[in-house]
């Protein structure tokens, strides 16, 4: 199995190869400093932040499941364009991904207590089935491969 950095770089660059597909131009930020990804719809100059965190899925019984770590930190700063998570998960041979903006994953840790808080991350454990996206036991399934942010942008 691959290294971490490995992992995670897969995952941000099938996140790209996905917006790119879409229509829209992508470029990796020189310096990380918490966006992984800027994405640009270059008609209209709108402009998104996101995150992606990758995961090699650990086949189950029911499907897929995988771990993944948030800042708190950048969970609570807003910023302008807000940023939105990409959890790329690997699921045998394909990637499956939760797409969800900051400002839903807070409110559904503040409100709903997803994650587990651990040393400055929120611990997301994210289960795959062939129907349900469940993240430590909030179903996600309305972000599962939810791209609707960015509709196809027709040449």
């Amino acid at each position: 199995m691959a290294q971490s950095g490995y992992v995670g770089k897969a995952g941000q660059l099938a996140a790209m190869a996905e917006f790119l597909l879409r229509g829209y131009n992508v470029a990796m930020p020189e310096v990380d400093v918490g966006d992984d990804i800027f994405v640009v719809e270059d008609q209209e100059g709108q402009f998104w932040r996101i995150q992606v965190k990758a995961a090699i899925g650990k086949r189950r019984r029911y499907g897929y499941s995988g771990k993944f770590a948030v800042s708190l930190q950048q969970l609570y700063t807003p910023k302008k364009p807000d940023l939105f998570y990409v959890f790329a998960l690997r699921a045998g041979d394909r990637w499956e991904f939760v797409v969800i903006p900051r400002e839903t994953l807070k409110g559904l840790h503040n409100v709903a207590g997803i994650g587990n808080v651990v040393a400055g991350h929120l611990i997301l454990n994210c289960r795959l089935t062939a129907t349900r996206a469940l993240c430590s036991g909030i179903d996600l399934q309305a972000h599962r491969n939810n791209w609707d942010e960015w509709p196809v942008i027709q040449p």
